[in-house]
């Protein structure tokens, strides 16, 4: 086929294009004579071109644009004049990376045609889809000369396509994921706990009682309140997390990456304290409901979606038949255990809140001049009910929790009003030594947290003594030594506690800026009949005093104890035989009295 000369050179291509692909072509058009065939597609062209629902451009084999028609304009919002000799690359959206472009142009080289569905961008920046049809056009030799794009604008298919999706996996009334997109969720989350050694929770909750509220109140308000449930619900959990309604009252929730059993304990008490908040709906009287929650864990109650949804839906009837309004682990003794702990952080914030903490003082004896020096500061639980609680109990709940930062700077704050005010009456000048967990050590702002605290009581740096585990000390090493120095420069001490149950690198301990090392109790008792031990204890001490550090034995109870570090020259003990931990009043009686002074006369 020639092409068409002169102003009519531009039509040459598409008449070709449109005989090729119009049904009138073929063996139809080819019994026509070369007049005729030249005004049927003449009038083929003008036809197609004014279509109103599918663009068309038509591009050379530079890539430039060489004719569109209306409808082009109208779905992409570029008028001709705006794109003729342009790339359209104008168009391009950048959804789809070089590698989607190369493989079209691959396909287009290799059979002359490509279709596919395609996102590009309008002159007024917004993205839409569309649906593409290229095809080569070819001359007499065969050879492509021009491509001819015909698009149409697919959104509200697309949009029509994905309401039917989420409709699919969405309960209609709550909005929520409904059973089949839970399941999916349920069993991804399976094969990435699998694979990262991780845990999961399935709560099944149902409401108590709800058909008789909907039988009262009609079922528009029961529908209604099952919305606000649903509402509820999504304020406690993160956004990782699925809640879903399955059916009737009947929700679901996956925790996903739920590592402590508490916490999923946790989320069920949160989630029945927000249901049985009275709920008042369209000028009704408030209505009270609660809930009955089961619980199952992966992997400990099953490693499959099925199992874990049965065992949650079988825990939770067992609340159904103890009474309801509760929540019940699948297995009972994960249930009471995650119960106890559960109890003792709510404990632990309310002797926090309600000052129910003490803080005991232990001396330490300085052997050479047979003096207190130091007083290390020990916290005491006074439980209402309970008595007196020692730190074992629940110091490591509060670490877990973060509590042990708010209770370790009420902690600070105590022990240095407490040094003040004895200094304050004339005793003589002891330092205080107080404990610091890893939590606390590794505060951004602990420089200025204790700086505050010597500033408020008023108490000078040097009569400070933090302690650290050497466990502690070898944690985050370069941070660690800057944090000490940072503490050593404005004359704080510092010591290292439990020293030896540890590891600690020799080389690190010699950078390490701190003042004397405390030999845990584990290698004092005994002493000196526990032959290892005793090599132990007179290594740490020699040692200790090869890097010009004081050297204390903590845990000492015996005469023959006391003995054995008096003959190796330990610097300094503290222990039973000296004196238990007093609360402040007795350890100040006892500094009076002086009766310590004798101890090493005996």
């Amino acid at each position: 086929m020639r092409f068409l000369k002169a102003s009519s050179s531009k039509l040459s291509c598409e008449q070709a294009y449109y005989l090729k692909s119009h049904p009138f072509s073929g063996k139809m058009l080819g019994s026509m004579k070369t007049s005729e065939q030249k005004e049927t597609s003449a009038q083929l062209y003008a036809s197609i071109m004014k279509h109103r629902l599918k663009g068309i451009m038509i591009i050379d084999l530079a890539g430039k644009i060489k004719v569109v028609n209306e409808a082009f304009s109208k779905i992409t919002g570029y008028a001709e004049k705006e794109v003729i000799g342009k790339n359209p690359t104008f168009l391009y959206s950048g959804r789809q990376g070089e590698h989607f472009y190369k493989k079209m142009w691959h396909h287009l080289s290799a059979d002359g045609e490509w279709q596919g569905e395609i996102w590009n961008r309008r002159k007024n920046g917004t993205i839409y889809p569309e649906w593409l049809s290229i095809s080569g056009i070819r001359d007499e030799t065969g050879k492509i000369g021009h491509y001819v794009a015909i698009f149409s604008d697919i959104t509200e298919r697309k949009l029509s396509e994905e309401r039917l999706v989420y409709l699919a996996h969405h309960d209609i009334l709550t909005d929520l994921p409904n059973r089949r997109l839970l399941e999916e969720r349920l069993a991804q989350s399976i094969k990435q706990a699998e694979r990262k050694q991780q845990k999961l929770a399935i709560l099944s909750i149902d409401l108590d009682q709800f058909k008789q509220i909907n039988e009262a109140f009609g079922r528009p308000i029961g529908d209604e309140l099952l919305i606000t449930v649903a509402d509820r619900l999504k304020s406690t959990v993160r956004d990782s997390d699925t809640i879903s309604r399955l059916s009737g009252d009947t929700f679901a929730i996956l925790l996903t990456e739920s590592s402590e059993i508490e916490h999923t304990a946790t989320i069920a008490q949160k989630i029945l304290h927000l249901l049985s908040k009275p709920i008042s709906l369209d000028r009704h009287q408030p209505i009270a409901i609660s809930g009955s929650i089961g619980i199952s864990l992966y992997p400990s109650d099953g490693t499959d979606s099925k199992t874990l949804f049965t065992h949650a839906d079988q825990a939770m009837r067992r609340v159904k038949k103890r009474g309801r309004n509760g929540y019940q682990f699948y297995s009972e003794e994960i249930g009471i255990h995650s119960l106890e702990r559960i109890e003792l952080k709510m404990a632990i914030r309310r002797a926090l809140e309600q000052d129910e903490f003490e803080l005991y003082y232990q001396p330490k004896l300085d052997l050479k001049t047979g003096a207190i020096t130091c007083l290390e500061s020990l916290i005491r639980w006074r439980h209402p009910e309970k008595g007196l609680i020692l730190p074992d109990a629940f110091i490591p709940m509060a670490e877990e929790t973060n509590l042990i930062i708010p209770i370790g700077e009420w902690g600070l704050r105590i022990a240095c009003e407490q040094a003040k005010k004895w200094r304050d009456k004339g005793l003589p000048p002891l330092r205080m030594g107080v404990n610091f967990s890893a939590r606390q050590f590794q505060q951004e702002n602990l420089l200025e947290n204790v700086l505050n605290v010597l500033r408020e009581t008023k108490l000078e740096p040097e009569f400070l003594e933090l302690e650290i585990t050497e466990s502690i000390a070898m944690d985050q090493v370069d941070k660690g030594i800057q944090t000490m120095n940072e503490l050593n420069q404005i004359g704080i001490r510092l010591a290292i506690d439990d020293f030896g149950i540890g590891y600690s690198s020799l080389g690190y301990l010699r950078q390490f800026p701190v003042h004397a090392l405390k030999i845990d109790q584990s290698f004092i008792k005994n002493l000196p009949k526990n032959k290892d031990d005793a090599a132990i204890t007179a290594a740490i001490i020699a040692m200790g005093h090869n890097l010009n550090l004081e050297v204390i034995a903590e845990g000492v109870e015996t005469k023959s104890e006391l003995g054995f570090l008096q003959q190796h020259e330990c610097d300094g003990v503290q222990g039973f035989y000296l004196s238990q931990p007093l609360p402040a009043d007795l350890l100040e009686a006892f500094l009076i009295r002086g009766t310590y002074k004798t101890l090493l006369t005996d």
